[in-house]
C-alpha cells in the first residue's frame, strides 16, 4: 500500500517542536513506500486542517521523482519544485497555531501522478490541483498535530 511516514512522528501523533515555529522550523523527514506502478511523479501538500481562516497551505511541492524513498529534514529533494504557501512564501512554513488554542491537525498528502506537471516555480496549490486533475493514481496521507501551550 502506498504510504507516507515520518521517523519523527506517527500518524495522528504530535509533530516534534523542532519542526515548528517554536523550534528550528525545518521540515520533518519522510519515508515513502510502495509508489504505485505507472507513477511518473509525486507531489506533496501540507495543510492546517484547523486554521482559523478555514484553510492554510503550509507546503506545496511537485516534480518529486517516482523512485524517491525519502524526503530529508529541512530540504526539498533534488529536482523538486516548491510552490507558494498561504503566507505568500515559497517552501515549508512550520506549524504555528495560536497560543492556547486546541491542537491543530496538519495533513501531509502525497500524490502519485501518472502525467506531467507543467508549473513554474512559486505556483499555488490551486494551480497544482488543476494540473493534477485526472492524473492522480493514489494519495498517501499522514497527519500530525501541534499545540502551543500558554501565553505568548
Amino acid at each position: 500500500m502506498f504510504t507516507l511516514e515520518s521517523p519523527v512522528f506517527a500518524n495522528e501523533a504530535a509533530i516534534p517542536s523542532e519542526f515548528t515555529c517554536d523550534g528550528e522550523g525545518k521540515s520533518p523527514p519522510f519515508t515513502i513506500r510502495d509508489v504505485p506502478f505507472g507513477t511518473q511523479s509525486l507531489a506533496l501538500v501540507m495543510d492546517d486542517l484547523d486554521a482559523p481562516s478555514g484553510h492554510f497551505v503550509h507546503w506545496v511541492m511537485w516534480d518529486l521523482r517516482p523512485d524517491l524513498t525519502e524526503i530529508p529534514v529541512g530540504s526539498a529533494p533534488t529536482g523538486a519544485m516548491q510552490g507558494t504557501t498561504s503566507m505568500k512564501s515559497v517552501g515549508y512554513v512550520p506549524p504555528c497555531p495560536p497560543h492556547g488554542s486546541d491542537p491543530h491537525r496538519y495533513a501531509f498528502s502525497l500524490y502519485a501522478i501518472n502525467g506531467g506537471i507543467s508549473l513554474s516555480f512559486e505556483a499555488t496549490r490551486a494551480m497544482l490541483e488543476q494540473q493534477m486533475k485526472g492524473k492522480v493514481i493514489a494519495i498517501a496521507k499522514l497527519t500530525g498535530t501541534y499545540e502551543r501551550n500558554g501565553e505568548e
